[in-house]
């Protein structure tokens, strides 16, 4: 197997996509289970996002795997690439399968893409830029679960056509609070997912606050009106 690593480690500022992802409902989560059955569940989400950061992409020399950096830290998840088209389709590809992977085992994530220079360094945690501010907001303005495109990606001078156009991206109009800017594009998990139905119905029953179940509701909305190829393999 192949691998190429299409991101970089570096106290220098760079130019980088970024996808910030938060769990939702982490703090009631750790008020209602004991710790340790926290932790334990939480490890499986921690190995959905090493498998999520290294994903397969065909090349002229056959199947190349691509990997993106990654960090988590507390209830949060940063992806980043470089600034290509490779690193791009890696993280695109990536933020898929880890928010349908989360979802399959019980965690809803939320996240946000953007794109900008930034400072990204896992040997001294030191993870500063616009864009991750950006990602973070634009993860905070959205009523659902999944993640949304931020204008600085989808207007990207040279890859922005692409991206939209890329297959694990698709034209929505993602449920954001009242006085949040609109966002068109967001990321197409559902395919990935083995059983999104049932899962988010399942983690639906388990939600007491309105305004968390509305999320769940929304997102239902998105995999029945986009998603509708793979409902039959549900179970």
């Amino acid at each position: 197997m192949s691998t190429v690593p299409d991101h970089r480690d570096s106290l220098e500022p760079q130019h980088a996509f970024v996808a910030f992802f938060d769990v939702l409902g982490f703090e009631f989560r750790l008020q209602q289970n004991p710790l340790q059955e926290i932790v334990n569940s939480y490890r499986e989400l921690a190995a959905k996002k090493m498998q999520s950061g290294t994903m397969p992409i065909l090349s002229r020399n056959g199947v190349v795997y691509h990997q993106v950096g990654s960090t988590i830290f507390s209830d949060t998840i940063l992806f980043w690439c470089n600034d290509d088209w490779k690193g791009v389709q890696g993280l695109l590809s990536s933020s898929a399968y880890l928010i349908a992977a989360a979802i399959d085992i019980g965690w809803p994530l939320r996240g946000g893409l953007a794109y900008g220079q930034c400072v990204l360094d896992r040997d001294t945690r030191t993870f500063i830029g616009q864009p991750i501010v950006n990602a973070y907001h634009l993860e905070e303005s959205q009523e659902w679960i999944g993640a949304g495109l931020h204008a600085s990606v989808i207007e990207h001078p040279l890859l922005g056509t692409s991206i939209t156009r890329h297959e694990d991206v698709i034209a929505y109009a993602v449920p954001t609070k009242r006085s949040s800017l609109p966002i068109s594009y967001a990321i197409h998990w559902c395919p990935y997912s083995a059983r999104a139905r049932v899962a988010i119905r399942e983690m639906k029953s388990r939600v007491t606050n309105r305004k968390a179940r509305r999320y769940y509701k929304q997102t239902l909305k998105y995999v029945l009106a986009a998603c509708h190829e793979y409902h039959a393999a549900e179970r």
